[in-house]
């Protein structure tokens, strides 16, 4: 007689633990110039303009820098002038995904 057997694996996999270093929250962001990027995802538009509506009911920025990317939903990064113009003009830079 002949016996059969199915090996079972265990996919549990193995996770190790670091610290990362985050940045510092902004606080006061007014008089301050801030980013806002569209990535170009259905609806994020939407999501960025009432973010922004927000932040001015609560702040008075010197200046709101809005950066739309140009490959919508590739995960593509920003162009290089967008970056440096952001890295440079503002305080804080708002991006993020949204479906």
């Amino acid at each position: 007689m002949t016996i059969n057997y199915i090996e079972v694996f265990n996919p549990t996999g193995k996770v190790k633990e670091r610290t990362i270093a985050t940045v510092t929250r902004a606080g006061d962001l007014n008089g301050e110039v801030i980013g806002l990027v569209d990535n170009g995802k259905p609806n994020f538009d939407i999501f960025l303009s009432r973010l922004e509506e927000l932040l001015r009911n609560k702040f008075k920025f010197a200046g709101i820098i809005c950066i739309k990317k140009g490959e919508k939903d590739t995960g593509a990064a920003l162009n290089l002038e967008d970056m440096e113009k952001l890295a440079t003009e503002c305080h804080v830079v708002f991006n993020g995904i949204c479906d």
